[in-house]
């Protein structure tokens, strides 16, 4: 019997996801890095048996306002070989394909996959997937999953649609009553450009540290946190991502299963302070916790969304105000490089390139013997190189804190 074919409704930040890909461009975005030449029609093979048992990845945007859907196309995300390149896998600098921007509002695919030999020696291959579908757990099980086909493994497989929404309304009644605060307005991390905004453009950064950090989140937000305040006093907030998968819910669903906590990082804070607050918040169902009037984005077109936020883009970015936090950090978890290689490519690490929203945002993967991390943050956080110089000294600090601790 056929199974029937796969619909998951768009939730209210995936709306707001699509908003944000129109300003700029919004992805989720992914780096597997490694040795060895890799067959683009063997990959695609691979692609399609993933897709089919993940057909998620395979949806194209279908109705209106409340009403929209992503409903499964039956077409799975392509395969692409890119000519030899010089980029080095650190920047965005020599690698002009990663600009192209997924366009769902017009039709097109959620995800599509490029093959890139490197003049290093290493060959890359990039996941580019829109963030309005997939989150960042659901973007390792679908990379997972291609890896798991190149092997001829079984697959997981998820034809789960359980949104955000779902699960925030699961657990509606765990929800404490809390005072009502005002927004705290956060300084940035790095001073930006004083003209010279008109076009906004994203710049983004990987380091590798090699050791592998205890606590490295909290301890992030410190380094950050005390950078910032170098430059100026101010309240310090980071955005935290939280996985729902494992913890919130046992599906295993591709699309955004993601809530999110603020960490305040006040100027006595220590990593033991700041993982308790962490922890107290998930005791809490914070992450649980709606955004206020989050239910209207389902029913405000998305071109109106995109005229309200345009002329405000350059107040929220560059200006300490309450609509954006000091930036975001995010943890990917522990990986093994040996689960992303397959027959004829050894994988040495896979690691993000930051979703392009706001002041500065942070993803770092933990492997057993080092660490990858990646920064992004807007073009005029980076004009007299001060983004640069941010990712220098953190990579030297963590490398010397690694040895201690």
């Amino acid at each position: 019997m056929k199974s029937p074919r796969y619909v998951r409704r768009v939730s209210a930040l995936e709306r707001y996801s699509l908003v944000l890909n129109e300003v700029y461009r919004y992805h989720v975005d992914g780096i597997l890095e490694g040795l060895g030449e890799v067959d683009p029609q063997v990959l695609q093979r691979a692609v399609d048996l993933a897709a089919e048992a993940n057909p998620a990845i395979r949806v194209r945007l279908r109705g209106i306002l409340g009403f929209s859907k992503w409903v499964d196309s039956g077409i799975a995300p392509q395969v692409r070989a890119i000519p030899p390149t010089d980029w080095d896998g650190n920047s965005e600098q020599g690698a002009p394909f990663l600009q192209q921007r997924l366009d769902a509002l017009r039709g097109g695919p959620v995800a599509d996959v490029l093959v890139v030999p490197c003049s290093d020696g290493r060959t890359r291959l990039v996941f580019r997937t829109l963030h309005a579908a997939i989150d960042g757990r659901g973007f390792v099980h679908w990379v997972n999953e291609i890896c798991r086909a190149m092997r001829g493994e079984p697959l997981q497989g998820s034809t789960s649609n359980i949104t955000d929404l779902d699960v925030q309304a699961q657990h509606k009644d765990k929800l404490p009553e809390e005072p009502k605060t005002a927004p705290v307005s956060c300084i940035p991390v790095l001073a930006p450009a004083e003209s010279a905004r008109e076009t906004l453009s994203y710049v983004w950064r990987r380091a590798v540290i090699g050791n592998n950090v205890s606590q490295l989140l909290p301890k992030t937000a410190l380094f950050l946190a005390d950078w910032a305040r170098r430059r100026e006093p101010g309240e310090v907030g980071f955005t935290i991502p939280v996985d729902y998968r494992g913890l919130r819910t046992d599906e295993m669903g591709i699309g955004n299963l993601t809530g999110y906590l603020r960490l305040n990082v006040p100027d006595d804070s220590t990593p033991r302070t700041l993982v308790q607050q962490l922890n107290q918040r998930l005791r809490a169902f914070a992450d649980c916790r709606q955004f206020p009037g989050v239910r209207l984005l389902l029913w405000l077109p998305i071109w109106f969304m995109v005229r309200q936020l345009r002329p405000k883009v350059d107040t929220f970015l560059y200006t300490v105000n309450p609509g954006l936090p000091t930036g975001g950090v995010v943890s990917m978890g522990n990986m093994k490089a040996e689960a992303f290689s397959f027959p004829g490519f050894e994988a040495a690490m896979i690691y993000g390139i930051p979703g392009a929203v706001g002041k500065l945002n942070t993803v770092f993967l933990n492997y057993p013997d080092f660490t990858v991390i990646s920064f992004s943050a807007p073009a005029a956080y980076n004009h007299r190189g001060q983004l640069d110089e941010l990712v220098a000294a953190y990579q030297q600090h963590f490398t010397k804190a690694g040895l201690t601790t």
